[in-house]
């Protein structure tokens, strides 16, 4: 039985496996020892081999009638088609079906080797010679498609594409809107996870850009959320998830730096829906403008023709509006600057007299070993040497301590 259905997945069918000009190659409705299931699997097979069958016709039809001129000086007739490009394509088209003709050169070894495989292993093999496209790599390929061609095709495929946009600007909405990433069949060019490989060259290029956010770029900004503190990690949000750019579906006409902003505004978006507390403030990372994205976004879903001018304006705009509330909120509300400042001058040793005095009031009591009461003495000459350098700032010194560790009695290991 495999061994027919090879041969007619070559192009030639018999008794099991019958061939007619309308429906191609079919497996024998005669065939009481198959189950339904075993049929639909064989003519599932036989579309594939129906359209070998199809392209060699086509290739031996042309590529044969210029072979016939040179040999029979025939003259061709008005409707035969006939030229230098129509052979090369041909010659093209059957040097692509070669994998094809190697699957099955390959099954026909190893059923030589195995006369007992199964239908399903022949199945798979052959799959993996067909590629197949997925979620947003349909946006790639019925794009490429209409770029050119007769302009019924054109419109045609135009039309599809734009009802297939209208599923990814869901996705954008539920994404940017919302922090949602509803994406069950992973179809989207967001996907949750580090990113599998490292950036390419353009991608690093585009990573540069300043995010709008005090001139964080992209790039900066991927740094800083792999950053991981061992000691902070109770600390964090165990919901706290990371997402990238799934490269394989990012359409090409969808340049990467707007890619770069989609993903970073839907982190944030995600982030503060998350982990909110006050709901009196929920949805103000958008400033309550969700409706009016929603509604620009609905529009674009309406063009018959995708606008990237318009896209990117629109993503622009969800991100501004939301660098400008991360903007606010760590600058403004929780003092960044100011925040930076304090480590400028106590751990980074910017107070250089503060850190001079503390030496001289504290180099007595670390002279000895550690012990329990050697933190607390610690922290009073601390205190000691910031009233001595006129540091008496009220809110800045409960924010400052200072620890000793130390393991056993005969082991010293002091740490400030």
């Amino acid at each position: 039985m495999i061994q027919e259905l090879l041969l007619a997945l070559s192009g030639y069918p018999g008794t099991i496996f019958t061939w007619n000009k309308r429906n191609g190659l079919q497996v024998s409705q005669d065939l009481p020892f198959l189950h339904p299931s075993e049929t639909s699997v064989f003519n599932r097979l036989c579309k594939m081999g129906t359209d070998y069958v199809r392209f060699t016709e086509f290739i031996e039809q042309h590529t044969g009638h210029v072979h016939q001129q040179e040999h029979y000086c025939s003259q061709p007739s008005q409707t035969e088609l006939h030229g230098i490009y129509l052979p090369a394509f041909c010659t093209g088209l059957n040097s692509m079906l070669q994998p094809y003709r190697q699957a099955l050169l390959d099954l026909e070894k190893e059923f030589l080797g195995d006369p007992h495989l199964s239908i399903s292993h022949v199945n798979y093999m052959l799959e993996q010679v067909t590629p197949t496209i997925h979620g947003c790599q349909i946006l790639e390929t019925v794009y490429k498609h209409s770029c050119g061609g007769l302009p019924p095709v054109r419109m045609a495929l135009e039309k599809i594409l734009a009802v297939c946009h209208g599923v990814m600007y869901k996705q954008l909405a539920a994404w940017m809107l919302h922090g949602l990433l509803l994406d069950q069949s992973e179809e989207f060019f967001v996907k949750q996870g580090p990113s599998a490989g490292g950036a390419t060259a353009a991608q690093e290029e585009e990573e540069e850009e300043d995010l709008g956010i005090g001139g964080l770029s992209g790039k900066q900004l991927r740094e800083l959320q792999d950053l991981r503190l061992i000691e902070e990690e109770n600390m964090l949000a165990p919901s706290l998830q990371q997402f990238s750019l799934c490269a394989e579906m990012l359409p090409s006409y969808i340049p990467v730096r707007v890619d770069e902003k989609i993903l970073f505004v839907g982190e944030l978006v995600q982030m503060f829906e998350d982990h909110n507390q006050s709901p009196s403030r929920a949805g103000s990372i958008l400033k309550h403008q969700e409706d009016m994205f929603a509604a620009k976004l609905h529009r674009l879903k309406q063009q018959p023709l995708f606008s990237l001018v318009d896209f990117e304006n629109l993503v622009d705009g969800v991100r501004s509006t939301v660098a400008e509330h991360l903007w606010s909120l760590m600058v403004e509300e929780s003092d960044l600057l100011g925040q930076l400042k304090i480590i400028k001058d106590f751990y980074l040793l910017g107070r250089g007299e503060l850190c001079q005095v503390f030496i001289d009031l504290a180099q007595h009591r670390l002279k000895t070993p550690p012990s329990a009461v050697t933190e607390h003495d610690v922290n009073v000459a601390f205190q000691q040497a910031a009233h001595e350098v006129l540091l008496d700032d009220d809110n800045l010194l409960p924010l400052l301590h200072l620890t000793i560790d130390y393991q056993g009695k005969d082991q010293r290991h002091t740490r400030l």
